[in-house]
C-alpha cells in the first residue's frame, strides 16, 4: 500500500462512521502530524508504521487471532491498532503502539482499511532481456532472466517471477505475488487469488479482502490448476524444494516448509502450517487453523481434523494413526460380516 497519513485515515473512519469522534482524543499518543501508516500485519507482527487490529482476549477470529491476550499487548509494534470499543484498554499497556483506535468491531474496521488504502501494488512493467514471453501473454509485473512465460498467461502488476522460472500457458499470477527462483506452473494454475474468506457484519456475509499475497521461494513446481490463495494480513508462504500436483489447493493464510510434496486433489484449509519433509497422498485433505508437523505423512482420502504431530503417518477420516485406522477397518469389516 501506499503510505498514508493517519489524521487521514482517522477523518476517513470519521466520515464512514466507523469512529466516535469522542474517542479521538483519548487514542492519539503523541503521534506527530506527519505520522504515516505504510502497510498492515497481523498484531503479531505488525511494525511501527502497521495497521493491525486486536479483537480482545477470548473472542474468537476468522484470521487466527483468537486469544491473543492483553499481557501481550506490550510486545506490539503497531502504528495503528483497532481494538473493540467499550473494551477497557489501559493505553500503558501498549507502550509501543502509535494510535490505538476504539471501534465497535476490530475485524471490520480492518477489512473497511484494507479495502480504501490497500489498494493494488505500484509499480511499471518489467521483464529482463533474456525472458521469452510469448505474443498473447500479459505482462504487467517483473520478470526475471531467462523466465519463460507461455501462451495465454497474466502476470498482474506488482508481481515478481524470479530467473529461470516457467509459465506454461494460461497461469495467472496476481498482484503482490513473489516467485523466487526456477519455478515451474503448469497450465491452468492461479497464484495469488483472493482466498475464500467470509465474515458476518450488519446481518450480511462480507468477503475478507486478501492484500497480502502470496511469496513462495525456489525450485518449486506446481502442476496443472492448482490454486494457491492470497493471505489476509500476512502473505501465504512456500517455501523451497515443494512440488504439487494437479488440482492441488492451498488456501489463504497457509504457512507451508520446505520440501514438500502433494499429490493431485489433495488441499489445505485457510491457516495451516505445514512443517518441512510433509507429504500429501491423493484427495487427502486438512481443516483449517491446524500444524502437520515435520516429516508427518498423510495417506489418500484422509481428512485431517486435528493437528498431526512430527513423523506420523495418518489414515481415514477423521484421519488417525495409520496401524491404528487399519485395526478399526479390520473390525469393522468383521463386524459388518456378522
Amino acid at each position: 500500500m501506499r503510505p498514508v497519513k493517519l489524521s487521514i485515515v482517522l477523518e476517513w473512519m470519521e466520515s464512514e462512521g466507523l469512529l466516535d469522534t469522542s474517542d479521538i482524543t483519548q487514542i492519539v499518543k503523541n503521534v506527530p502530524d506527519a505520522f504515516e501508516i505504510a502497510g498492515f500485519a497481523s498484531v503479531d507482527l505488525a511494525g511501527d508504521a502497521d495497521a493491525s487490529f486486536w479483537v480482545g482476549d477470548t473472542v474468537k477470529s476468522e484470521t487466527n487471532a483468537n486469544g491473543f491476550a492483553s499481557s501481550l499487548l506490550g510486545k506490539v509494534h503497531a502504528g495503528l491498532l483497532f481494538v473493540p470499543r467499550g473494551l477497557a484498554v489501559d493505553l500503558s499497556v501498549a507502550p509501543s503502539v502509535g494510535c490505538i483506535v476504539p471501534v465497535e468491531n476490530p475485524y471490520h474496521a480492518m477489512v473497511r482499511f484494507l479495502e480504501k488504502f490497500a489498494g493494488e501494488p505500484a509499480g511499471a512493467p518489467f521483464i529482463a532481456e533474456s525472458a521469452r514471453v510469448h505474443a498473447s501473454a500479459v505482462v504487467e509485473g517483473s520478470v526475471g532472466e531467462n523466465a519463460v512465460v507461455g501462451p495465454g498467461c497474466v502476470i498482474m502488476r506488482g508481481a515478481t517471477l524470479g530467473a529461470g522460472c516457467v509459465l506454461e500457458a494460461n497461469v495467472t499470477v496476481y498482484p503482490n505475488v513473489v516467485v523466487g527462483e526456477n519455478c515451474v506452473f503448469q497450465a491452468g494454475a492461479v497464484v495469488g487469488s483472493r482466498g475464500f474468506g467470509f465474515y458476518e457484519y450488519g446481518g450480511v456475509r462480507r468477503p475478507v479482502p486478501h492484500p497480502a499475497g502470496v511469496r513462495i521461494g525456489h525450485d518449486c513446481s506446481f502442476g496443472a490448476n492448482s490454486v494457491v490463495a492470497a493471505g489476509f494480513l500476512t502473505p501465504t508462504t512456500i517455501g523451497d524444494h515443494c512440488h504439487f500436483d494437479s488440482f492441488v489447493q492451498i488456501a489463504h493464510n497457509c504457512r507451508l516448509g520446505n520440501n514438500i510434496y502433494m499429490a493431485s486433489q489433495s488441499a489445505v484449509a485457510g491457516s495451516v502450517i505445514v512443517e518441512d519433509d510433509v507429504e500429501f497422498a491423493g484427495g487427502a485433505k486438512a481443516a483449517g487453523h491446524l500444524t502437520i508437523g515435520k516429516g508427518a505423512r498423510i495417506a489418500a482420502k484422509a481428512g485431517v481434523t486435528k493437528s498431526v504431530p512430527a513423523g506420523r503417518t495418518v489414515s481415514g477420516f477423521p484421519a488417525d494413526e495409520i496401524s491404528r485406522w487399519r485395526r478399526s477397518m479390520v473390525r469393522l469389516r468383521q463386524m459388518g460380516e456378522k
